[in-house]
């Protein structure tokens, strides 16, 4: 170009300076030296041609850094199944076998992209995918884009504030600092998915993201258990990821998955000796400090209470045998916060109600009532020789009835202090607890009312005991404040149901006026709550059937107006 004379606009060029281009602002283009540049002193270098920068963007380079991740993390899964496949003893095939993909690492991995893997999921229901076939279900992959870091803190903050008391075995602030940490050192993606999972479905901001992060964190826990030899998923965080895995799927009614979820938890915990802490064979490294202790044992207490009320709800029989046990029961949250080491008692001498166990923190609690809710439970399905029901006094299962009578009134008599209502009513563990007891108050007398029936004996003082434990199941309801935080919990539905029972039996024998009101009360607190809940929805519309089958009109049923949701192979056991 030229240079400039007198009177002459100055001279410009069609490109922008680098220096500008750099820092994306506005060029005047003024050659040899642009008004920016002239005016903070900087060179002023202007390109020959329309030629792009050598340099990669940031975006880019970070993409390149991840897909290469990515890239890395499959190829080792391909590996570790391909190796697994070749240790089994088949070298009698071909050579060219090895060379190509095992049918297996296909099935487990099968093609996902961003344009396939999250097709529908927010516009298809939980109860909805988790009814389609394998073939047809939305199933997200490994390799899909990670939530964004605020989302994980916020639905973290959720699970701690909400639901933590259901499942208290996680060190809240050791968590929350590790989930910032990079993978090696963070926890296993398993375990963050299924957290997200269950906090995510309280909220209706967040609720369709739900069942795409369990699904999630099954492949990922899935995707574990084919790595190496087994080193991978036999850690605590993994045992806790299935107890949470098979809790949410109790949460969305699929009982038979959570069952078979909540059995690998078990065998898990068992290989680590979680049930003998304290003992010299247990398969842990030595821990860090008391909280860690405390955190493993805990966890084990979590997968006991869970298969005790599995057990207790469906008929099934127990996993865990009682006798192995000598871990110690739960310390108290506050010596588990801050790390402070606290005695406690086993579970034989707080069944015993031994002094020194007398005020034992609120999650032995409700170790012990799951104990005494299952032992319940199983005394009214354990079937007796016809004539010894006869023999109220000498008989081996009325032994045994007052037997665990006296044990529930012992302990809801001497219930610590911080478990006792309406004092803690916002204790949401203090609520469960004695919700739970007098739930098995009612399945014990609710079948020695069916037995003394048949036998012909007097049944007044049983039916006193029905509706007096059904009354105070029905107080605490009236005096929970977060109840849709409350009946997320299938056990405090199945105790509303069963007080529910109680009141239908005393209205259609006695015709009692209150029982009326408090049956249809429960009806609507579930019906109102089943709008969200899957299981207090089932339940719901079982009670109205039941209630129109004793004499109640249509109308009943109409007050739940739900659709009634498909049988999921499971069913209450209700004697």
């Amino acid at each position: 170009m030229g240079q400039r004379t007198t009177g002459e606009p100055m001279s410009t060029i069609p490109l922008s300076c680098f220096r500008c281009r750099d820092k994306k602002l506005k060029c005047d283009r003024i050659w040899p030296r642009c008004g920016r540049c002239t005016k903070l002193g900087d060179s002023c270098i202007f390109p020959g041609s329309r030629k792009s920068q050598t340099g990669k963007r940031k975006k880019v380079r970070e993409l390149e850094a991840r897909l290469e991740q990515l890239e890395g993390q499959l190829k080792e899964v391909v590996n570790g199944t391909r190796g697994d496949d070749q240790q089994q003893g088949q070298q009698s095939e071909s050579q060219n076998e090895s060379n190509t993909v095992s049918p297996i690492t296909v099935m487990e991995h099968p093609q996902s992209t961003p344009s396939t893997d999250n097709i529908g999921i927010e516009q298809i229901s939980p109860l909805q995918q988790a009814s389609l076939a394998p073939q047809q279900q939305p199933t997200p992959g490994l390799l899909e884009e990670p939530p964004s870091p605020q989302l994980v803190k916020t639905l973290t903050e959720i699970y701690f504030d909400k639901l933590y008391y259901a499942a208290p075995m996680i060190h809240r602030s050791r968590y929350m600092a590790s989930i910032q940490l990079p993978p090696p050192m963070s926890p296993p993606m398993c375990l963050q998915y299924i957290i997200m999972a269950l906090a995510a479905g309280l909220y209706e901001p967040y609720r369709h993201l739900s069942y795409s992060f369990y699904q999630r964190a099954r492949a990922h826990a899935e995707a574990d258990e084919m790595r190496g030899h087994g080193e991978h998923f036999s850690t605590v965080a993994h045992a806790q990821c299935w107890t949470l895995i098979a809790n949410y799927e109790a949460h969305q009614i699929m009982f038979s998955r959570a069952s078979t979820s909540l059995c690998r938890s078990i065998r898990i915990a068992q290989m680590l000796h979680l049930h003998r802490i304290g003992e010299n064979d247990c398969n842990l490294p030595l821990a860090q400090g008391w909280s860690e202790v405390e955190e493993r044992r805990r966890t084990w207490w979590v997968i006991f209470c869970s298969d005790r009320f599995v057990s207790g709800t469906t008929g099934w029989p127990v996993i865990i045998n009682e006798r192995d046990i000598t871990t110690k029961l739960p310390g108290s949250e506050d010596s588990f916060n801050i790390g402070f080491q606290e005695s406690t008692c086993s579970l034989p001498d707080a069944i015993h109600q031994d002094i020194k166990c007398h005020d034992y923190p609120p999650f032995a609690g409700r170790v012990v009532a799951a104990h005494l809710f299952h032992k319940t439970l199983q005394l009214t399905s354990e079937p007796f020789p016809e004539g010894t029901l006869e023999d109220v006094k000498n008989s081996p299962y009325w032994k045994r009835h007052m037997d665990l009578d006296n044990n529930l009134s012992t302990m809801l008599m001497f219930l610590p202090g911080t478990l006792e209502l309406p004092k803690n009513i916002r204790c949401l563990n203090a609520v469960f607890i004695n919700v739970n007891l007098h739930t098995a108050v009612i399945c014990l007398h609710r079948a020695a009312l069916l037995n003394m029936r048949q036998q012909g004996l007097p049944v007044y003082l049983v039916k006193t005991r029905l509706l007096a434990a059904a009354e105070e199941i029905l107080n605490i309801f009236r005096m929970i404040v977060d109840m849709s935080t409350a009946l997320k919990n299938p056990l405090m539905v199945f105790s509303a149901y069963m007080a529910a029972l109680v009141f239908l039996d005393d209205f259609t024998t006695d015709r009692g006026q209150s029982s009326e009101s408090n049956l249809l009360f429960i009806l609507r607190v579930m019906t109102s709550m089943g709008k969200t809940n899957a299981v207090t929805r089932s339940l719901a519309i079982q009670l109205a059937m039941d209630m129109m089958q004793n004499g109640f009109d249509s109308s009943v049923f109409d007050t739940v107006r739900i659709t009634p949701l498909p049988f999921l192979y499971f069913s209450i056991y209700t004697f």
